[in-house]
């Protein structure tokens, strides 16, 4: 049965294509795409079984932002097929903050184009590039940095997208490239770099990158910053525990820099080898504190009669 009914937000929205992890369907975990953003809600497409009423969290991973976007509570309005409406009814003060903020930078580019249909297009200067990109990483990397110097603030949304584009994971090449432009470069280069490497959460192919940055400049924390934000970027995770594991995973893969003969780097790896143990003990402990207290909700609510509400 079609349960959409009629659309009367005010509130204005655009079409996006951003990957979200979903919690709390009737199936507890899984993967979506957001179709459509507004300041008060999505239009979410996903597999997991999603029934109105339904109260669902949401980790949205938009381009240019270092960690994923997060709704702790989204009730799904209606449902058709695999689509859903949500609005967002729960989320902390830092959250809704970067949800204007990309909001504003997408309506702005909206109210450029004349056109909210156009806002996920290539844009024209790029069309074309892509596969011509995708045979050269070298060029691929001069080019980007062009993008990156004369916008920053769109690189994401526009250069850094169509180099994502042309390079859907970080290949070999890709990350030589970007290491040889670290080793001759600064602090722009640098940026450039992690900015690009932000399309490639989870990865650990682009580690010789990272290392080169850590090595290059062992004193400048804002740079270092960048280096753990991207090994602690996860990607799409699954499970309970799966932003846990994945940073056991990553945790895993900085033991290999442990063995490298510049100093900078194997002290940089033992000080972060250590926070992320830190970090993965106190995720296990939010996830299991939060199971509990589900669990202890749903037993008073049985003990009163009331059959609980699923989340």
């Amino acid at each position: 049965m079609n349960l959409k009914t009629e659309d009367q937000r005010a509130t204005p929205r655009v079409p996006v294509q951003f990957q979200a992890l979903v919690s709390g369907s009737a199936q507890s975990e899984g993967t979506g795409i957001i179709l459509e953003l507004s300041r008060n809600g999505c239009r979410l497409e996903s597999q997991a079984l999603m029934l109105p009423g339904l109260s669902l969290e949401l980790r949205i991973a938009v381009p240019g932002l270092e960690w994923a976007l997060m709704i702790d509570g989204a009730d799904v309005q209606w449902t058709d097929e695999d689509r859903a409406g949500l609005a967002f009814v729960r989320m902390r003060e830092t959250e809704r903050q970067r949800l204007d903020n990309i909001m504003t930078a997408r309506l702005a580019r909206t109210t450029e184009d004349g056109d909210d249909n156009q806002c996920e297009l290539m844009p024209v200067e790029f069309q074309g590039l892509e596969p011509v990109l995708s045979k050269d990483p070298v060029l691929a990397v001069s080019k980007g940095l062009t993008w990156f110097v004369h916008d920053r603030a769109e690189f994401p949304f526009r250069g850094g997208n169509l180099l994502t584009r042309a390079f859907p994971t970080c290949t070999p090449e890709l990350a030589a490239a970007l290491g040889a432009l670290v080793q001759s470069g600064g602090d722009t280069e640098v940026e450039f770099s992690l900015a690009l490497l932000q399309n490639y959460r989870g990865s650990t192919s682009a580690d010789g990158v990272l290392k080169e940055i850590v090595s290059r400049f062992p004193q400048d924390d804002r740079k270092r910053d960048g280096v753990r934000i991207s090994i602690n970027s996860p990607g799409v995770v699954s499970g309970e525990f799966g932003l846990a594991e994945a940073w056991r995973v990553r945790k895993e893969s900085l033991a290999r820099w442990l063995t490298d003969t510049r100093p900078a780097v194997t002290a940089f790896a033992e000080q972060h080898i250590a926070e992320l143990d830190r970090m993965i003990v106190a995720e296990r402990r939010r996830v299991e504190a939060e199971r509990e207290l589900r669990e202890r909700s749903r037993h008073e609510d049985e003990s009163d009669g009331y059959r609980a509400k699923p989340f």
